[in-house]
């Protein structure tokens, strides 16, 4: 804690004395809607500093940001934490109509949000729903190339070796075996020896398996293409990429796997995992659920279009050899269609409304999927409002998304969030929020319903 705060005091420092700085604080309250068991965090208390500088000539620039996170919470496992990160950090070389960039970066296709073809960076999922928009992505270190020729550009991308997204594997609300996971498979008992030994690391049923020898880490490379047209109102692009795998790939274990596929019943009822059943494989000196990454292949494109006040955006993207559990957790190569398409349209002054849909499909091998099975749509709407009074600002942004799967027309799982964000001078923030998730235990959003909250927020910026 010293030593972070010594840190905070050199950045503050830094960056008072620097040219294109940002810095500022974020103090987040979390409160749950609903006390679900005796394991889960009932509130969060999140203090964020966050600082960012950067400076360029007529030939060379720099980035670098970064944030200090001082976490608390408070439920069934009360407990601090603390992480320095470095966010972005990237050098650039002007010249021309060219830029070429190297470091640790985020690069954004496409051209709606959560568009199909935004492949390049991994997700940061560390803190769910809760996420502020900047930290969605992990930056990946790449190389950039950027020509512009007239109204069109064209951006090359080398990622010499793979990048991870940020997630934690076991323990805290957002983990990939949350604590609803945890009280399920220890029967709400807090003081169980075996569960003890995992949420202290001492053994762990996830491995992430990410490639760690030299020749591993070379093979691990990606590569991508983007190009990008505007003509009049329309603007259109086109992107090609291989990488590894956006999320690794879950291998689990394979008893599991054989008990699983045998086993009727449904996906929540399969999805019951005892503590045996996760410490078991790790007796045997194997992982209950291996994450290893693995090559797929992205083909796509997009377009926007303004027609009579309706700006119409729409992106799709065809994922090869796709490595993906089917609906029994059998790892299989999968070829997959992605869209997202949105409406937008300014209804009165200040008031957007945009409907959007996403959608997968699955085009082969016959297998279904895990939770997609053979497709699922995802329709949204998005309302954005802001009045201004001066010098003061309000601003209220809504998002409701469903959860449809293509087998059985029903709402299997949905998420709803609003927040209203105060501003009555530029360096203050004040904001109010609800994200409520709900729907099968095992579905999108309602794996993690037991998180829905309200909230509260102060950002000052210095």
């Amino acid at each position: 804690m010293v030593a972070l705060c010594f840190l905070l005091i050199f950045f503050i420092h830094f960056l008072s004395s620097a040219s294109g700085q940002t810095f500022y604080s974020l103090t987040r309250f979390f409160f749950d809607l609903k006390k679900e068991n005796g394991f889960e965090d009932i509130s969060d208390f999140r203090q964020r500093f966050f600082f960012e500088y950067s400076k360029e000539n007529r030939r060379f620039g720099i980035t670098f940001s970064g944030k200090i996170d001082i976490n608390y919470f408070f439920g069934g496992f009360p407990r601090f934490e603390q992480e320095l990160r470095i966010h972005e950090l990237y050098i650039t070389y002007f010249r021309e109509e060219s830029i070429l960039s190297v470091g640790k970066k985020i690069i954004s296709w496409g051209n709606t949000d959560g568009s199909p073809l935004d492949v390049v960076n991994r997700p940061d999922f560390t803190e769910g729903f809760f996420n502020e928009p900047r930290f969605t992505k992990n930056p990946s270190f790449v190389i950039s190339f950027l020509r512009t020729f007239g109204n069109n550009s064209i951006e090359f991308i080398y990622e010499p070796f793979f990048t991870p997204p940020l997630f934690k594997d076991i323990g805290g609300d957002w983990a990939l075996l949350n604590w609803g996971a945890l009280n399920s498979a220890f029967q709400g008992d807090k003081n169980d020896t075996n569960l003890k030994t995992i949420v202290d690391g001492q053994i762990n049923p996830v491995v992430k398996a990410y490639p760690s020898d030299i020749e591993d880490v070379l093979m691990s490379f990606a590569l991508g293409l983007y190009f990008s047209s505007r003509v009049g109102v329309l603007t259109y692009s086109t992107a090609a990429y291989t990488g590894y795998s956006v999320f690794p790939v879950p291998f689990f274990d394979e008893l599991f796997v054989a008990d699983f596929a045998r086993t009727p019943g449904t996906l929540s009822q399969k999805f019951d995992v005892s503590a045996l059943e996760f410490l078991e494989p790790v007796q045997r000196g194997e992982s209950f659920v291996k994450l290893l990454p693995k090559r797929y292949y992205m083909l796509g494109g997009g377009g926007a279009y303004d027609i009579s006040g309706y700006l119409i955006k729409g992106d799709v993207a065809l994922y090869l050899l796709a490595n993906i559990p089917d609906e029994n957790l059998f790892i299989r190569e999968f070829n997959i269609l992605s869209i997202s398409l949105d409406i937008e349209r300014e209804v009165i002054p200040n008031l957007f409304l945009i409907p959007g849909i996403r959608g997968i499909v699955k085009i082969s091998p016959q297998q279904k999927l895990m939770l997609i099975s053979n497709g699922i749509a995802l329709p949204t709407i998005t309302s954005r409002y802001e009045f201004y009074l001066g010098t003061q600002n309000l601003s209220i942004l809504g998002n409701l998304a469903l959860d449809i799967p293509s087998d059985k027309i029903n709402i299997r799982s949905s998420v709803f969030s609003v927040f209203a964000t105060w501003k009555p001078r530029d360096i203050i923030e004040l904001s109010l929020g609800l994200i409520n998730l709900s729907g099968d235990d095992v579905s999108l959003f309602g794996f993690f319903k037991e998180n829905s909250a309200f909230s509260f927020s102060l950002r000052l910026y210095m």
